[in-house]
């Protein structure tokens, strides 16, 4: 009898702790999944931000969007101000100035360069065939400066990649005229190419 009352007991007691653990089993399983729902919220909710955050990127970089019109906007604006820039050159025409301009024939652009007595560069670049839109004053400045202005001395010199390929127009106080680049190196571009400058010359 004590026996039997003793397998009840231990049989009721495994019961007790097989039904306590199973409770516990299921609490720490809502309480996994109730974090589980948490974490995986939060996850969807910076998931979503960042989707909404590229999406928004997108709409810059897309076709017509503000990067592009940007760039064509500011390629515009850079092109017409270019633009401008020759205008105000071309219309400077002040008449007791003088000024040269180059002109490259041939269908290559030609490397030419003016420099100062000592040696360092006024200005150095490839110009296209055509009369080039820079004026170089070596005789009074230029009412207006722009990019294509430049003012050189009376002694400064001048080299061109390709000498029988450059002309120059020379306006001086009531005249122009066009010659082509002398057969010998311009050292000196008043004597060189006989510019009048009356500062210089005193006439």
């Amino acid at each position: 009898m004590r026996f039997k009352i003793t397998i009840f007991v231990v049989s009721l007691v495994a019961i007790v702790l097989s039904i306590v653990t199973e409770i516990r089993v299921i609490e720490l399983r809502k309480d996994l999944q109730s974090q589980f729902n948490r974490l995986n919220s939060t996850v969807n909710e910076k998931l979503e931000a960042q989707e909404k955050e590229i999406t928004n990127l997108n709409k810059y970089f897309e076709p017509d969007g503000v990067v592009e019109k940007f760039i064509v906007s500011n390629n515009f604006l850079e092109k017409n101000l270019n633009d401008l820039d020759k205008i105000i050159t071309n219309l400077d025409e002040p008449s007791d100035a003088g000024y040269i301009q180059i002109y490259i024939i041939g269908s290559s652009d030609v490397w030419v360069a003016f420099r100062n007595p000592e040696g360092r560069y006024i200005f150095q670049g490839n110009l296209k065939p055509g009369l080039n839109p820079y004026k170089f004053y070596f005789f009074k400045e230029p009412s207006i400066e722009t990019q294509y202005t430049y003012t050189l001395p009376f002694n400064a010199s001048f080299k061109s990649g390709v000498a029988e390929n450059t002309f120059f127009l020379i306006k001086e106080p009531g005249q122009y005229r066009l010659i082509k680049h002398p057969d010998k190196d311009i050292s000196n571009i008043m004597k060189d190419l006989n510019l009048y400058i009356p500062t210089v010359t005193g006439k």
